[in-house]
């Protein structure tokens, strides 16, 4: 008799796109009920999903985030440094972690994934003690996280739009960056660190990120003007953005800040934090499963 896993799955019900509403029906028809026994709980506040899973990773051994980048870092938290395992069913608006991991934004194909129980240890990192697995930022993509957050429509099109919007009237910042003990000096229009590659959407920020390689990859970008658009975005969803003229990259482990702002995005979601920043990579932190 084979011993059954249980799993709780964390459903997101407004989270991007509406495909969220079908994967109840879809875990009934394709999960394999042989090997597991499941449940499932749905948010029902900001934040709920950090509750539940605080709450529930004792009971179980697979917490699945049913969402976009937010709620899988909110469902995460309490199984990063654990041998417990996360799995993914994105159904955001932009999936960041889930594509750099190829798990499939398919429901019913990200369902199979969990059912063939391949496992992945991938580092996390923290922003002053938060925790992040695909990119944290400063600067121009953290404004426009919180115009994102605000904004009646959701999806690549609004988000296209707030930012074309915005990049008139933005100015670069000066930052101070301590980068494993090597102090810089950059003068940016936004500063990402990146875990894994790409915001979402596969937009890909970082392309050198590996995400179990203990290093965290550091972003500049400068401001750069608009004849530059067309290279900008063909730079960046063909993953040859590190070789964009106004782009310079570097990588490290423990890393400070002083940011002239308080706006941030963590996993794609708004916050204000304090203007100094202290970064550091957790090496193989969490169980993920992938394809």
């Amino acid at each position: 008799m084979i011993n059954k896993s249980n799993i709780l799955f964390i459903i997101n019900p407004i989270s991007g796109t509406g495909k969220q509403k079908i994967v109840e029906k879809l875990i009934e028809q394709h999960l394999n009920k042989e090997i597991f026994d499941y449940t499932i709980i749905y948010t029902r506040k900001a934040k709920h999903a950090i509750e539940i899973s605080k709450n529930e990773v004792q009971n179980f051994d697979v917490i699945v985030a049913v969402g976009g980048d937010g709620t899988v870092n909110e469902t995460a938290t309490a199984i990063i440094g654990t041998e417990k395992i996360l799995a993914i069913i994105p159904t955001g608006s932009g999936n960041g972690l889930a594509r750099h991991l190829k798990i499939s934004t398919n429901i019913k194909n990200a369902i199979e994934i969990i059912n063939n129980k391949k496992i992945k240890r991938i580092d996390t990192a923290t922003v002053n003690d938060i925790h992040f697995l695909g990119t944290a930022g400063t600067g121009f993509d953290a404004h426009i996280g919180w115009k994102f957050a605000t904004a009646e429509k959701r999806g690549f099109w609004s988000y296209v739009k707030i930012t074309i919007k915005e990049y008139f009237n933005y100015d670069e910042a000066n930052y101070t960056l301590i980068v494993d003990g090597a102090k810089s000096q950059q003068k940016s229009l936004l500063i990402t660190f990146a875990n894994s590659n790409q915001y979402g959407n596969n937009a890909c920020v970082s392309p050198n990120s590996v995400i179990d390689d203990g290093f965290l990859r550091i972003i500049i970008l400068k401001k750069f003007p608009l004849t530059y658009s067309f290279a900008f975005a063909y730079k960046m969803f063909t993953k040859k953005f590190n070789t964009f003229k106004y782009v310079t990259e570097m990588k490290g482990k423990n890393i400070t800040i002083h940011s002239p702002k308080k706006e941030l995005h963590i996993d794609g979601e708004p916050y204000l934090l304090d203007t100094n920043l202290t970064l550091k990579i957790n090496p193989k932190s969490l169980n993920i499963f992938v394809p």
